[in-house]
């Protein structure tokens, strides 16, 4: 899918006359569909098949991988935080409805579809920014649990000096004033 190699989107951009493929664009129109199927030529369209069949794994695994990894992130804040594991499971049924208009235009050209192009051209570009978002989310949840076990290492670190509450004594009771050194404790 990556690289220059058969079934790459390079290959693909090669074959079809130097256009970027609908999987790379931010959003794509009829106008687009059309320029894109006539620029590729019957050799383009076979290298995008090629492609395609590629990306028929591709979603579903970059799902998995996101998903597990953004779960295990979640795991410290319990079951409140699962919101956060759709955006990936969105971008994937979004991608895959992209390579469903993708299918549909090389397998019908040079018949064209309006509304499965609009639904396309219109996946892309939600995909696109579900994409950021969830790639961002497990970045955040890493970060923080970095800074968080930081912390965690840093009040537990022996000799670290920690604050222990003075008791309090009954009211009319006079006694020498606290020092600051008697709320320290090794």
């Amino acid at each position: 899918m990556f690289g220059d190699g058969a079934g790459s989107l390079a290959a693909v951009r090669q074959a079809c006359g130097g256009l970027t493929p609908f999987d790379m664009r931010g959003w794509w129109s009829v106008h687009d569909a059309r320029a894109m199927m006539t620029a590729c030529g019957p050799a383009g369209r076979a290298a995008y098949v090629h492609q395609q069949l590629l990306d028929l794994l591709y979603p579903g695994t970059l799902a998995a991988v996101l998903l597990l990894a953004t779960a295990l992130l979640l795991r410290r804040y319990r079951g409140r935080w699962w919101p956060l594991l759709l955006p990936a499971v969105a971008m994937t049924v979004l991608d895959y409805t992209e390579n469903a208009g993708v299918w549909t235009l090389l397998l019908d050209w040079p018949d064209m579809h309006p509304t499965v192009v609009a639904i396309s051209g219109t996946a892309t570009a939600v995909k696109r920014v579900l994409g950021f978002v969830t790639f961002t989310i497990p970045l955040v949840l890493a970060v923080a649990a970095v800074i968080g076990a930081f912390h965690r290492r840093q009040r537990t670190r022996p000799g670290t000096p920690t604050l222990t509450p003075v008791p309090l004594e009954p009211t009319g009771t006079t006694s020498a004033p606290a020092t600051t050194s008697a709320f320290l404790t090794p």
